[in-house]
């Protein structure tokens, strides 16, 4: 997370609350971010608004202190201090409130001396309180704290971009960016963890299943005996003590995992020499396979199980 400071517009009328402008400023200061205000701002042929606007628009927070004046009234109708409060609320920068609990003990010079102010000021405060957060204060101390406690309060409950050092974007960035690689590569461990892959298998026969054969001669080893062509039917549980106990099976166990391995080759002939010797009273040992090499790979997906 960024190390942010925010930026805060003060907004008042001015040689009323003087003091009191300082104190929210250094309270600002004091807590890492920085003011926004009249006081720094250069001499300008600008209009005031088209001045201030920007400044406003680009702060975090717009802090307003309300005293006993509504301030001067240009043509517009409306004090400049309502009027950048005005532009706050329309540019959606947070506004925090700050108004004076006791106006009535407020000192002559810095009050309303028409009836028409203190109406305006009146409706200025209603407007201003309208579903915000506001703080009262009566002194300089409570007006400082109440700062500090309202900021507090806006930064929880409505966060803002603030500003971050240039140096630590960089590196703060990638880490966050490695971190969300982080959390990606977790999600796909669980699901590849959890992943279920439904592999058809080729449906065996019936026990009772009539299948037929087809024996292939072969030259024997001494190159004198071969055989002729058949083909033979019987059931599957027919042909199976053939299989069984013809099939050329080898074995190991590496790293506490058993493996077996099927020579179909050598299967093959087996099987069909052992087959057609229980057909002819010759001894038929290597004459006959080939043919029977894809019944002996439907054999294997049956005889696979008890081996793993």
């Amino acid at each position: 997370m960024h190390d942010k400071r925010y930026q805060v517009f003060i907004s008042s009328t001015f040689t009323d609350l003087q003091e009191e402008r300082r104190a929210v400023q250094d309270a600002v200061i004091s807590m890492g971010d920085f003011p926004v205000q009249m006081e720094s701002f250069p001499a300008t042929d600008e209009a005031q608004m088209d001045f201030i606007g920007p400044l406003i628009r680009q702060s975090d927070y717009y802090v307003l202190i309300i005293g006993g004046r509504y301030g001067t009234i240009d043509e517009t109708g409306l004090s400049f201090t309502h009027q950048e409060f005005r532009y706050a609320v329309e540019k959606g920068v947070p506004v925090l409130v700050l108004v004076h609990g006791k106006p009535d003990a407020i000192v002559v010079g810095k009050t309303e001396s028409t009836d028409a102010g203190r109406a305006k000021l009146a409706e200025f405060i209603k407007e201003a309180s309208y579903k915000r957060i506001r703080k009262d204060w009566q002194n300089i101390g409570e007006l400082k704290l109440a700062v500090h406690e309202a900021l507090d309060h806006a930064k929880r409950s409505k966060p803002r971009p603030g500003w971050v050092r240039g140096d630590s974007i960089a590196s703060i960035d990638a880490l966050e960016e490695l971190n969300e690689v982080r959390k990606e590569n977790e999600k796909f461990r669980e699901a590849l963890g959890n992943l279920s892959v439904d592999i058809p298998l080729p449906k065996l026969p019936d026990a009772g299943e009539l299948t037929t054969l087809t024996l292939l001669p072969l030259t024997s080893n001494k190159g004198t005996k071969r055989g002729s062509s058949a083909k033979i039917q019987g059931s599957w549980i027919s042909f199976f003590p053939f299989f069984f106990s013809n099939l050329d099976v080898s074995t190991n166990d590496w790293n506490g995992d058993f493996y077996f391995n099927i020579d179909h080759d050598d299967s093959c002939v087996r099987i069909a020499s052992a087959i057609a010797g229980e057909l002819a009273p010759v001894d038929t040992n290597g004459c006959f396979g080939r043919g029977l090499v894809l019944f002996v790979s439907i054999f294997r997906i049956g005889f696979a199980a008890p081996f793993q």
